[in-house]
């Protein structure tokens, strides 16, 4: 029968149990968003006419869902003067229409901003836990 000892485990989750989530989570969550709503505007601008969608493109307030944790979302906003919404327009855009082609925005804007976003929160992370040396 194979045994693991591992040395120190249980002082890292003595450390783990003193994070406060509930004041680091937000934290985190903030850092990450503006990247996303960045790459998301630069995308749609590609394809505007009168640029009121990218311009509308914002991060929502940032929420706790539970024991599942904390989220925000960064997605258009409002609607253009004919009274078309401008998350309708991303729709068209992502998936196309029956006579328009689907022309991703959301997809790849979120692809290249995993890794920024990652490394940003992992920074709020690091700086907020320095003191615990976890």
């Amino acid at each position: 029968m194979a045994s693991l000892d591992l040395e120190g485990f249980d002082s890292f989750l003595k450390d783990l149990s003193l994070l406060d989530f509930d004041r680091i989570a937000p934290d985190m969550i903030k850092a990450g968003a503006p990247i996303l709503e960045e790459n998301i505007r630069r995308r749609s601008s590609d394809h505007e006419d009168s640029g009121d969608m990218a311009k509308s493109i914002k991060p929502t307030k940032i929420k706790k869902y539970g024991a599942s944790g904390y989220r925000l979302t960064v997605r258009p906003t409002g609607q253009d003067e004919k009274g078309v919404r401008n998350m309708e327009k991303m729709c068209y855009l992502e998936y196309g229409t029956v006579h328009q082609g689907a022309t991703p925005v959301l997809s790849p804007a979120v692809e290249e901003s995993e890794e920024p976003v990652a490394e940003a929160m992992w920074d709020v992370f690091h700086e907020k836990t320095k003191e615990l040396q976890i």
